[in-house]
């Protein structure tokens, strides 16, 4: 993208803000929304639109195939910044789950 304020590209610095944006939103979803559909949204939407281009990469021929390579790119790290809260997520599950008998044990 080439949105530029003085020397500052805005296309970047947009980029740059949807991934942290992206992890939040998605950690937030991960552990405060009970439904699985809802809080599966943002990684299906990204996962969608990197796959779509990918596949539109497969088929370009010339210039637009590095247009198609450069958006899957950036569509790919924002897939990762909501896969990375599912880990996270499923690994705090995990913790929680191991350690609930210990507790209970304690207990008697």
């Amino acid at each position: 993208m080439d949105i530029h304020a003085g020397s500052l590209n805005l296309g970047e610095v947009i980029l740059f803000l949807i991934i942290p944006l992206a992890f939040v939103v998605q950690l937030l979803l991960c552990f405060r929304v009970k439904s699985l559909i809802i809080r599966i949204i943002p990684a299906a939407i990204f996962a969608i639109i990197t796959a779509a281009l990918f596949i539109g990469l497969l088929f370009a021929q010339g210039w637009d195939a590095i247009g198609y390579l450069i958006l899957g790119i950036w569509s790919a790290l924002i897939l990762g910044a909501c896969l990375v809260p599912w880990a996270i997520y499923l690994i705090y599950k995990i913790i929680k789950k191991i350690s609930a008998p210990n507790e209970n044990d304690f207990e008697n």
